[in-house]
C-alpha cells in the first residue's frame, strides 16, 4: 500500500498541520521509527532520552545527505516495496491532496 513517512520535529507548526491533513483525509502514514509505534519520528536533538538524542542526530545527517534537506516536516510517499515516488519539505496541503486522489 502507498503510504507516507513523515519526520517531524517537537513544536514544528507546520508538521503538526501536516499529520492533521493527513488525518482529515484518512491518508496512511507512519509517524514511528525502529518499529516501534510507541516512539515517533520527531527529530529531537535535545532530548533528554540518550537513544532518541543519538538517532535524532544521525536521522539529520542521513536526511540532508540523502535527500539535501534543510527544513522540516520531510514527508516521503513510498510503496509496499519502500521505492520513494516522492518526497518534499514543509506542509504542503496540495501534495498532500493530490497524492491522496492517486491512491484512492
Amino acid at each position: 500500500m502507498i503510504h507516507a513517512v513523515l519526520y517531524t520535529k517537537p513544536k514544528c507548526v507546520q508538521c503538526k498541520m501536516t499529520r492533521r491533513k493527513m488525518t482529515a483525509l484518512n491518508f496512511p502514514y507512519v509517524d514511528n521509527y525502529y518499529g516501534d509505534c510507541h516512539e515517533d519520528n520527531s527529530i529531537d536533538v535535545e532530548s533528554s532520552d540518550e537513544k532518541k538524542r543519538n538517532w535524532s542526530i544521525e536521522k539529520i545527517e542521513k536526511l540532508k545527505k540523502k535527500y539535501h534537506i534543510k527544513s522540516l516536516p520531510f514527508i516521503k510517499i513510498v510503496d509496499d516495496d519502500n521505492k520513494v515516488l516522492d518526497s518534499w519539505v514543509g506542509f504542503r496541503p496540495d501534495k498532500i491532496s493530490e497524492w491522496c486522489l492517486r491512491i484512492k
